[in-house]
């Protein structure tokens, strides 16, 4: 386990630093990158696999850490991809690097039969991959509002330079909020589905109306897009704004039934 951790630090480490030479030298190294991400995302997989087969009846906090660097290493995958934009893999490759990082210093498990079920495994990893999208939504959002700021001052060569144009950058926003929306709402109906099937009685807590309600938001500005016209800096605020909600599902507590902590000694008897 301990060599597919350093393996994957390692190969994320070298694509960020492919993309950014890329990026700032003007250098094309897709083979060098691609290999060191594909690399880097079979390791991640492979791990997340190795831990969550190990789980058994409980849930280790680390898990979420090395299911979050796989979430954001795909996500950004999909965009390099489908989309076609690598900008954003200098900014994604080191957030994954460092959630591998957290994952070796964080300890604790929590109790519960469901999960070791897969329907729990898709709806986590869905779910956070949702978020992943609408982090990187974010993330364009806020390059649109900071390249908009930089052409209005006088050094406008470098904004155009580095970054993507306003208007590419305004559609990629679009772009992955639906997609981000999509996955998300797959997420959720995953959980749904094992939730209402593993516990006889099951009653939305506080995560899922809140997880529900931001499911929402993003629908209205999907479809509000068009009638109302949300482009610019007004899809880029709101972006940010679902964005900033979303880290609620992050913080907010969540039903007992389902996130149990196991007590220090059922902790060392399950070691």
């Amino acid at each position: 386990m301990q060599v597919l951790l350093v393996s994957t630090l390692l190969a994320y480490a070298l694509a960020t630093f492919f993309r950014v030479k890329e990026r700032v030298a003007g250098r094309t190294m897709h083979l060098h990158a691609n290999l060191s991400f594909g690399l880097g995302l079979v390791c991640n997989l492979i791990l997340a696999l190795e831990i969550f087969a190990l789980g058994e009846s409980h849930l280790q906090y680390r898990t979420l850490f090395v299911v979050g660097a796989l979430s954001l290493s795909l996500s950004t995958a999909a965009i390099e991809r489908v989309l076609k934009e690598n900008f954003f893999s200098i900014f994604t490759l080191p957030v994954s690097f460092v959630f591998m990082v957290c994952s070796t210093f964080v300890d604790g498990k929590l109790a519960g039969a469901h999960f070791a079920q897969s329907w729990f495994a898709l709806h986590l990893l869905l779910a956070i991959l949702g978020e992943c999208f609408f982090m990187i939504a974010a993330l364009s959002s806020l390059t649109y509002l900071f390249v908009v700021r930089r052409l209005k001052k006088k050094n406008r060569l470098r904004a155009v330079f580095f970054f993507p144009p306003l208007a590419r950058l305004d559609d990629l926003t679009f772009k992955l909020i639906v997609s981000g929306t999509v996955v998300f709402a797959a997420g959720l109906a995953a959980g749904l589905y094992g939730n209402l099937r593993h516990f006889e009685a099951f009653a939305p807590g506080g995560k899922h109306i809140f997880a529900a309600v931001l499911l929402l938001f993003y629908l209205a500005l999907i479809v509000a897009r068009r009638p109302f016209k949300l482009a610019g800096n007004r899809l880029a605020v709101l972006a940010v704004t679902g964005f900033a909600l979303s880290i609620g599902l992050i913080v907010l507590p969540d039903n007992e039934l389902h996130w149990k902590p196991l007590q220090p000694t059922v902790q060392e008897a399950a070691k």
